[in-house]
């Protein structure tokens, strides 16, 4: 049965780092030794997808949420710091860092993240639970995705819907480890990319207003954002707006629906389902980062990992050898890189790839012939 994972705005000390992007510090708070290594594997795939000189700091909970949620996670938040792309509005601390190349909140946390001790948790790294287990590598990805500022400040209060009333309040009994912000009526940049099925963009409607609850409910808010719309070929980006307001869901994802389980934008959706594994962002949120004012490494692209017919690189788990299904008449290169987007190897290869050296861990494999290119992520066990 699927389960939400609620993402809301706003001890051992571990940390994981990528080369050339992003590093995450964690620390952990009664997490498991085992769970540990699977949140920062989710750091380390992020680590490898993100720019930013600015170290990412996530207090780790591991608390018991109930039966309804798998996580819960706090982006600390900051608005009309010096470089600010957009005045009036809230940035979560990591982006607001990464686009300034500074610490703008020395001493506090970059993100809370609350995880269900009470979960039947998959701790492996090789995105292969088991049946009625939920992968911890998944979940974790999601959570921070959210830290790093892909939620937004919407609330509703009868038929009033608001941008920037959120209180600490309306999710107690949890806190935070950083002050609370007062978000002063305003939105989040997250919230001004969000638009009705007309075109208007939520954040112009009067905030609160009925209008701007309407909208929160209505099935139909959409994201304008270019990237984000590249990633999604153009096609409309639905929005998780259903009829019943869901504080910490509503207007903070992609629209479940639209990008069920094994879809490749799946992963930000929100609800998680048992007995599944997404260890990738997918093209849409990929954008969508972008859209915010992430910058991605160079090697990322915004394109779906494997082809609409499926997987072109198997089997996954990998074993010795990797097989890779033909391109008729076409030579191929292929670029292999770790998560944290180091390169090991680039040559052209043909039907299968030796893989008998390969470390244990996630890699990065893209195959690329003169008119395509081909993405795809394998496990090494």
């Amino acid at each position: 049965m699927p389960m939400r994972i609620h993402s809301l705005l706003i001890a051992v000390v571990l940390a994981t780092t990528s080369a050339s992007g992003a590093t995450f510090t964690f620390t952990h708070a009664g997490t498991p030794p085992d769970a540990q290594a699977a949140i920062e594997q989710a750091g380390d795939i992020w680590g490898g997808i993100l720019e930013s000189e600015v170290p990412i700091k996530v207090r780790v909970w591991w608390f018991p949420l109930g039966s309804a949620a798998l996580g819960v996670t706090f982006p600390n938040g900051r608005k009309d710091f010096t470089g600010a792309p957009v005045e009036a509005t809230w940035y979560a601390t990591a982006l607001a860092n990464s686009i300034t190349g500074q610490e703008l909140n020395p001493g506090e946390n970059d993100m809370d993240i609350y995880l269900n001790s009470g979960t039947n948790w998959y701790t492996g790294l090789d995105g292969d639970p088991a049946p009625g287990q939920y992968d911890l590598v998944t979940i974790a990805l999601h959570e921070i995705g959210h830290g790093l500022g892909f939620v937004g400040l919407a609330k509703k209060e009868g038929a009033t819907g608001s941008f920037g009333l959120l209180e600490m309040a309306d999710f107690s009994p949890l806190t935070t480890s950083f002050p609370w912000p007062q978000q002063d009526t305003l939105p989040g940049i997250f919230d001004t990319f969000l638009t009705n099925a007309q075109g208007t963009v939520l954040a112009s409607l009067e905030n609160p207003s009925s209008p701007l609850g309407s909208a929160f409910t209505s099935n139909q808010v959409y994201w304008n954002g270019g990237f984000g719309l590249a990633g999604s070929n153009g096609t409309p980006v639905r929005i998780y707006a259903p009829s019943a307001f869901a504080l910490g869901s509503s207007c903070v994802h992609l629209n479940e629906a639209t990008y069920p389980a094994g879809n490749a934008n799946e992963l930000m959706t929100p609800f998680g389902t048992a007995g599944q594994a997404n260890h990738w962002p997918g093209p849409i949120a990929l954008g969508i980062l972008r859209d915010i004012g992430w910058t991605l490494q160079e090697w990322v692209s915004v394109q779906t990992l494997d082809t609409d017919e499926g997987p072109w690189a198997y089997p996954n788990p990998i074993g010795d050898v990797v097989h890779l299904v033909p391109i008729d008449g076409l030579p191929t290169l292929l670029v292999v890189r770790d998560v944290q987007g180091r390169l090991m190897f680039s040559r052209a290869v043909d039907h299968e790839l030796d893989a008998s050296g390969w470390p244990s861990g996630t890699f990065l494999v893209e195959r690329h012939t003169a008119v395509s290119v081909q993405r795809t992520m394998l496990v090494k066990p």
